[in-house]
């Protein structure tokens, strides 16, 4: 009954207010299955592309790694 509540819904949440004090707005979607998520799928595609990156235990390497799998992501599929 409270979370209903006009004066208790226009109160940002702890996540919200940390986000916006760096910059970035925090967008909170509807729950629906993680296979229709945009997110889960261009998390999923970068774990693809990491995994067939050459394996290395240097820190270096690793930062590498994830930063090209990230970045390897398209555009245009985010998107969609």
């Amino acid at each position: 009954m409270l979370y209903n509540e006009p004066d208790f819904v226009k109160v940002k949440s702890l996540l919200e207010i940390a986000c916006e004090a760096r910059g970035f707005r925090a967008i909170f979607f509807p729950k629906f299955h993680c296979e229709l998520n945009f997110i889960e799928q261009c998390w999923g595609y970068s774990k693809q592309v990491y995994c067939e990156l050459p394996v290395s235990s240097k820190e270096a390497d690793l930062e590498h790694n994830v930063l090209a799998a990230l970045e390897s992501i398209p555009l245009d599929a985010i998107c969609q």
